[in-house]
């Protein structure tokens, strides 16, 4: 970036005016607000130049507790993508501040980073360090987070009575258990594939394949070979 320049993001005018709307609030509002950096001119300025800076695309978009993808209109770029129309029509009937809280863009953003992070960040509050984690094996790696998981969950249960989108069953507390549980049989699965079908295939190619389709076959179409 050339130097001087300030790095901005897209923003789509009727998109951003029209959610800010639906939120109950107003450009003049926003510019007032003491927990916004930018004032109303600013505000309208990045709005005719389709530009914003993230910092303050997000500081509105915590005001107003709405996803800044959805604030910045870039919700409404992906759903307008769809060819098929019915899709499209229903991608965008979703767009609604109620359906994409400030929540979700920090979730999403969380979600992006490694797990492995996640579980070094628990790990060095209990002075254990993540190379202590990745000297045990696979078996014990995932005991250990099956176990933090499962004392978790009803913990959760004790002190919240919903979820940040309202939901009073929080479905997420089985589901990233079952996504370990997941994980874990695709661990075993790919490494049978890998350590014993391959092999025996490479010895044996199946009709139609010869033994360097198997040594470059992936995990996956090994597997397949077996059913």
């Amino acid at each position: 970036m050339p130097k001087g320049m300030i790095y901005k993001v897209p923003v789509n005018k009727s998109s951003f005016i029209s959610v800010v709307h639906e939120c109950g609030s107003s450009i003049i509002k926003l510019g007032a607000c003491r927990e916004i950096d930018c004032t109303e001119r600013t505000i309208r300025r990045s709005l005719n130049e389709g530009k914003m800076t993230p910092s303050f695309l997000d500081q509105i978009a915590r005001h107003l507790d709405v996803d800044s993808r959805l604030l910045s209109g870039e919700l409404h770029k992906q759903a307008n993508s769809y060819s098929d129309e019915f899709i499209r029509s229903i991608a965008l009937a979703q767009l609604k501040p109620e359906n994409y809280p400030y929540f979700r863009k920090r979730q999403s953003d969380l979600n992006a980073q490694p797990i492995e992070v996640l579980w070094e960040q628990i790990l060095v509050l209990f002075d254990i360090s993540f190379s202590q984690f990745e000297e045990m094996d696979f078996e014990a790696r995932y005991l250990l987070q099956h176990d933090l998981l499962d004392a978790l969950a009803p913990v959760i249960r004790k002190h919240f009575t919903a979820d940040a989108f309202g939901r009073t069953d929080m479905p997420n507390l089985e589901k990233v258990i079952s996504d370990l549980e997941n994980y874990r049989e695709d661990h075993y699965l790919n490494l049978y594939a890998e350590t014993v079908l391959r092999q025996r295939y490479s010895e044996k190619p199946p009709q139609g394949k010869t033994k360097e389709d198997i040594l470059s076959m992936s995990t996956d179409a090994l597997s397949a070979l077996d059913i």
